[in-house]
């Protein structure tokens, strides 16, 4: 009887949490990522700090939420929720991508730009 029991709460607590993969684990939001054309360079070390330190630490912390929460609920879920999942991991892995491109211009902008001061 326990048994049965502790099944169906676990069968109810998985479908709860398949039903609500798009909310269930946050993404961070990202960084503002200055331009490198005019900003200094105090804002630019402070920029790559934000993306090395919290944001990318933050994207794979949500990344693995979201794997987390696929494989615990498995079978039960539908395939409309796995594919939800799926979208969340990918999009987490292209704003990561998004806002390492956006630092490395920064960066390029940055560097021409002192490097024309210094000719």
């Amino acid at each position: 009887m326990f048994r049965t029991i502790m099944i169906s709460v676990l069968a109810i607590f998985a479908f709860n949490v398949a039903a609500n993969a798009e909310t269930a684990c946050r993404p961070p939001l990202a960084p503002t990522i200055p331009d490198g054309a005019t900003a200094p360079k105090s804002e630019i070390i402070a920029a790559l700090k934000a993306v090395k330190n919290d944001f990318q630490p933050a994207i794979k912390n949500f990344q693995n939420c979201v794997a987390t929460e696929k494989q615990a609920v498995g079978d039960v879920a539908s395939e409309q929720q796995m594919l939800e999942w799926d979208q969340l991991y990918d999009a987490a892995y292209a704003l990561e991508t998004q806002v390492a491109e956006k630092m490395n211009v920064a960066i390029r902008a940055y560097k021409a730009r002192t490097a024309e001061k210094t000719e």
